[in-house]
């Protein structure tokens, strides 16, 4: 068993949470429109409120594209899936998200996470629009906002941990706590 399994050990997951989804493989396009169609299902049975539903719902997406648009390609022979777990914690809901990220990428997320955990929720109104305003659409077709949205929404910082695979891929796994306050 390879340390990212250890990690992310669904059964245990299972066992201490309500884990409402798990999933271990590729994920594309294709993939996120399934997940995305079994989630929402899910949601509608386990959460009453619409607005919450909306929210995680609206985050996932999020970190899905996310794991599409910024997942390295795998170079070496071992195959490291990508992943996704969405359940409940103490009445909280969690996202986590993992992807192969290539090593050379590491510095600038590190740091455009921790910039954006910096911010005060009070101002991230006008953060947001800043940033959309100046924003321009990159090769891989977004905006750049997809951590700064998931910030924004989820109304908690952003945590993450990054485990070395081989001398130019690592492991991003991307954990989101969503706030149930309205």
């Amino acid at each position: 068993m390879s340390r990212i399994d250890q990690y992310f050990d669904i059964d245990r997951m299972m066992s201490e949470n309500e884990l409402i989804l798990a999933y271990r493989d590729h994920i594309s396009e294709e993939t996120i429109q399934q997940l995305l169609s079994i989630t929402e299902l899910k949601l509608v049975q386990s959460v009453e409120e619409k607005k919450l539903r909306k929210r995680v719902f609206h985050i996932l997406v999020e970190c899905l594209q996310n794991v599409v648009n910024h997942s390295a390609k795998a170079e070496s022979e071992v195959e490291i899936p990508s992943i996704l777990l969405l359940g409940i914690h103490e009445n909280e809901f969690f996202i986590i998200t993992g992807n192969r990220i290539e090593n050379d990428q590491i510095e600038g997320l590190t740091r455009k996470i921790e910039e954006i955990n910096s911010w005060d929720h009070d101002d991230m109104r006008t953060i947001y629009s800043k940033k959309l305003d100046k924003s321009q659409y990159s090769a891989k077709g977004g905006a750049g906002l997809g951590l700064i949205d998931i910030y924004k929404r989820s109304g908690k910082k952003l945590k993450y941990q990054i485990e070395p695979i081989d001398d130019h891929l690592s492991f991003l796994s991307l954990h989101i706590t969503v706030d149930n306050a309205s």
